[in-house]
């Protein structure tokens, strides 16, 4: 979250006229209470977005953020896991049967056309990194920046198969409600330049950035700083664009399909309705 730390840090969001407070919680927690309105702007992905309009939620994606889907799954180097068809006849961890980490194993399972019963998958919780490296499962489902970081940085080889390598679906960005839209797109406006100042910002200034991220986060150590570093360093690399902010309308069309063929949602959703640009495009 490092650029909604800088962006508030800096000023961006001040320099707007916006007092923005920060809350921590579950995702789809906060894509209902956005659709409901009460509150204003939330971090979902577009497979959330996605659901939650299959549901008649009215919520709307504003501003992309990350790039590329940060979901993967790592397995040790030596056990030459290194391309999905690999993946038979082994077992992969997931944390749980839900969310980003879960649709994005259905996504690769779905782009690369694996034969899922040929895998064993796992439900691991939220231990991948140990769960691997012991040898508890062959493979796990990861968030790119956060797990194969950590192992790395402990001096682990791993492989890790990214899904955005097979299929592009549209992750985490800013999302509000058809209402605000409608009755207020000033603010709006407002929230996504700002935020996207925050996000240019912590690319071009990333050592800067990171030094605010601690401050707003002071549960890093010292001792924890180089893995947590290393992490932004990979998040960043995630976001970088030529087009920060600007939602790809295949991708969304690709994304609504896969959810639709694989039975994630039970209905087509309309696709110009889950995002708009109309913030972002100057």
């Amino acid at each position: 979250f490092a650029p909604l730390y800088v962006a508030q840090a800096k000023g961006f969001y001040a320099e707007e006229g916006l007092d923005v407070a920060l809350e921590y919680g579950f995702e789809n927690d906060f894509v209902a209470l956005t659709a409901q309105g009460k509150r204003q702007f939330a971090v979902a992905s577009g497979d959330q977005v996605i659901l939650a309009r299959a549901q008649g939620l009215p919520v709307v994606y504003v501003m992309k953020w990350y790039q590329r889907f940060p979901v993967g799954v790592m397995s040790l180097a030596k056990a030459g896991i290194d391309s999905p068809a690999k993946l038979s006849g082994h077992s992969v961890g997931t944390p749980a049967l839900f969310g980003a980490s879960y649709v994005g194993w259905k996504a690769l399972v779905y782009a690369a056309k694996l034969d899922e019963t040929a895998i064993r998958l796992d439900v691991i919780g939220f231990t991948q990194a140990e769960a691997v490296s012991q040898g508890k499962v062959d493979a796990a489902v990861v968030y790119i920046a956060n797990e194969p970081v950590q192992l790395i940085q402990a001096g682990v080889k791993v492989d890790v198969i990214q899904v955005a390598d097979y299929i592009d679906l549209v992750s985490n960005g800013i999302i509000t409600n058809e209402t605000l839209i409608r009755e207020n797109p000033d603010l709006v406006r407002r929230m996504v330049r700002a935020s996207l100042r925050g996000l240019e910002y912590t690319l071009a200034h990333p050592d800067e950035a990171f030094a605010i991220a601690r401050k707003a986060v002071p549960e890093i150590t010292d001792q924890d700083a180089p893995t947590q570093r290393a992490v932004l360093e990979a998040s960043m690399v995630l976001w970088r664009s030529d087009r920060l902010g600007v939602s790809d309308p295949q991708a969304w069309s690709d994304s609504a399909k896969f959810m639709l063929d694989t039975g994630l949602i039970s209905s087509a959703v309309d696709v110009e309705k889950l995002y708009t640009n109309q913030f972002v495009e100057k």
